[in-house]
Order: structure tokens, then sequence, then C-alpha cells
């Protein structure tokens, strides 16, 4: 029997606002202290569990807490992503070069690299020191 999927105008509602918001890195409190979410905190809090559970929205793991992104059709479940220390940006990285050493990893090692949940971390080009940005 299929699990019964967690529906509710809220849950609905804070979907719509990941999709209307889909590079964004959110934190609980960005979503409870938007004027487009009418929800308490309790209510945010199960929602986004539930919305990472079905793999409509990803959870990563900051110094500052969590914080999750929209994940559209499931694109991030195949790619590595880089996050910036400085500003927190997430860049989805399809990169030709990580999935060879991810298959490497697995036929050499004997280990299977979670992709979806694997976050490179470093400095953003825009962040970087001595930078101009053009």
């Amino acid at each position: 029997m299929a699990e019964k999927k967690y529906r509710t105008r809220q849950r609905d509602s804070i979907l719509a606002f990941f999709a209307s918001h889909p590079d964004a890195c959110l934190s609980a409190k960005d979503i409870i202290e938007s004027p487009e979410i009418e929800a308490g905190e309790a209510t945010v809090f199960r929602c986004l569990a539930h919305l990472t559970e079905e793999g409509l929205i990803k959870k990563y793991t900051s110094d500052e807490g969590a914080l999750y992104q929209y994940n559209r059709t499931g694109e991030c479940n195949h790619h590595f992503h880089l996050k910036c220390l400085h500003c927190g940006t997430i860049v989805h990285l399809d990169c030709d070069v990580l999935r060879s050493v991810s298959e490497h990893i697995g036929a050499h090692h004997r280990f299977a690299v979670d992709v979806s949940r694997t976050v490179i971390y470093g400095i953003c080009e825009n962040c970087q020191p001595n930078r101009t940005n053009e």
C-alpha cells in the first residue's frame, strides 16, 4: 500500500514559495518570517520535514543550521553541489570529472558515493578576496 502524501493548504503554500524562489537557500526562519507564508512555526517545520522526505526540497546543513532549497524534478539527486562558505550560495554541479571520481571510488574502493548529499565547500568567484566584479 502506497504511503499517503501529506497535503495541506500550508504545505502547498510553502512548496509554491520554494518554486517562486528556485535558487534560494532558505532557513525555516526565512519561511516563518516571510509575509508570503501564513503558517505557524510548528507547521513550517512539519511541512519542511515532509517536503524533504518527498524529495521536493533539499536540506543542507550549515553552521547556522538547516537550509532548504527547491529540488525541481529531483535534479539535485544526481549531481554534486558547491557551497560558498562566505555568502552561502549553493551551486549545482553537473560535472563529468566528478562523475568519473564517483565511479572510480565505487569501482576501486567499493564505496558508493551519495552525490545528492555531497557538498564541496569553498569560496565562490564573487566572494574571493581581491576579486573585481566586472
